[in-house]
Formats: C-alpha cells, structure tokens, sequence
C-alpha cells in the first residue's frame, strides 16, 4: 500500500522514509547492499523506501543499528 500525503501520521511516515533514504546515500550503501543487511532482498527494501512496505518497529531497530543513530533520531 502506497503512503499518501494529507494524514499527519502519514506525513511523518513520508518524512522516515525521505530520511532512511538520506542516511543511506549517506553512507554510501546500495539498496541491495541495505537488503542483504537486513535479511530482505533488494526490491524488498526497494519497497520500504517507496512506502509500498510498513516499517514495524523491530525493522526501525534494525535501520537505527544500520545507520548507527539512536532510534529516536531516525523516528524524530
């Protein structure tokens, strides 16, 4: 299911999403190179970063340990 603008909460998903997608041209790592880190295939994590995927919260955990923040600054 595709993300659309409007709701407050999916705005804030949207803004999640923008900000996986910066820290991971950030660190210089492909989505392939994301799948394999967390145990998904490549056109899995592309689906988390278009929004077609939900992010729960233990794949959060995992993205925050990726990046190396703190859960709060990935979700804030």
């Amino acid at each position: 299911m595709k993300i659309l603008e409007g709701n407050p909460i999916q705005e804030k998903e949207i803004e999640i999403l923008h900000k996986i997608k910066a820290l991971r041209e950030q660190k210089s790592f492909s989505q392939y190179e994301m799948g394999q880190r967390l145990g998904i295939s490549q056109n899995a994590y592309y689906k988390i970063e278009k929004g077609h995927t939900r992010l729960d919260l233990r794949r959060l955990i995992q993205l925050s340990s990726i990046f190396e923040i703190e859960l709060y600054k990935l979700v804030c």
